[in-house]
């Protein structure tokens, strides 16, 4: 009796263990793409997934201290390269897309074609992410540079942790423009408000958006399967849809 019961209690464990929610710790400019995919995820597995979105630094740091996530999506591949130097990462990380940076702006005066000009001329300020913590950031002062407007449009700055942030300034009204992904200018609540346009790839190295299947993830066979999911046609068909081109 005493080992049915065990088995019965194993069962049981096992069980619970694999209801358990997938753990995913996501940059910010992936969550308009990433809900719809995990929305689709569940619905078609029953499998459902625990998503925290920030900064990719500030994740990566968590997980090196031993945050329990299964998978982590990250804009810069070199955070992920580094999980996996340290034993973190189920085998090699994989890039799903490459980001867009675009500048977006509810200022009636803002035009795709006179975007150069706006920015020379505007006395607004400028949000952009973080350079110190974030690719994008980094990206916007790189695509700057090479057209000679990050030093006079410095003292405009107006610094934010991420993406998601630098959009929200933008839509409070408190920056007459920001840089951000282009998933954030295509977020279905943002479609249609204001003007943006894509900034030229020729004047940014590429930002390689990154997914690394995490150690914790070894004994949960969902988190295996939500990754594989990540690079299905169907999930490749929304990362396209908002801006992230193929690799």
């Amino acid at each position: 009796m005493s080992k049915i019961l065990a088995a019965c209690l194993l069962a049981c464990a096992l069980a619970i263990a694999h209801a358990a929610p997938v753990k995913v710790a996501a940059a910010s400019n992936t969550e308009p793409a990433l809900n719809e995919i995990v929305k689709k995820f569940t619905a078609k597995t029953g499998v459902t997934v625990k998503v925290a979105y920030g900064p990719p630094v500030a994740l990566a740091s968590q997980i090196a201290n031993g945050a329990a996530y299964e998978i982590y999506i990250s804009s810069n591949e070199e955070y992920t390269h580094k999980l996996q130097a340290q034993g973190r990462c189920l085998g090699e990380p994989r890039i799903f897309g490459l980001g867009s940076l675009v500048l977006w702006s509810l200022d009636a005066d803002f035009h795709e074609n006179g975007w150069l000009e706006w920015l020379r001329q505007g006395k607004g300020k400028i949000a952009l992410p973080d350079p110190e913590s974030s690719i994008y950031g980094q990206t916007v002062l790189y695509s700057l540079n090479h057209y000679q407007l990050a030093e006079p449009l410095r003292p405009r700055f107006v610094r934010a942790p991420d993406v998601a942030h630098a959009a929200a300034l933008v839509a409070s009204g408190k920056v007459a423009g920001a840089f951000v992904s282009k998933s954030q200018v295509l977020d279905r609540s943002r479609l249609g408000k204001g003007h943006w346009v894509e900034i030229p790839r020729d004047s940014y190295p590429p930002i390689r958006q990154t997914v690394a299947l995490l150690t914790p993830a070894a004994g949960h066979p969902e988190a295996r399967q939500l990754f594989d999911y990540l690079f299905s046609p169907e999930s490749e068909k929304i990362w396209r849809a908002y801006g992230y081109a193929k690799p």
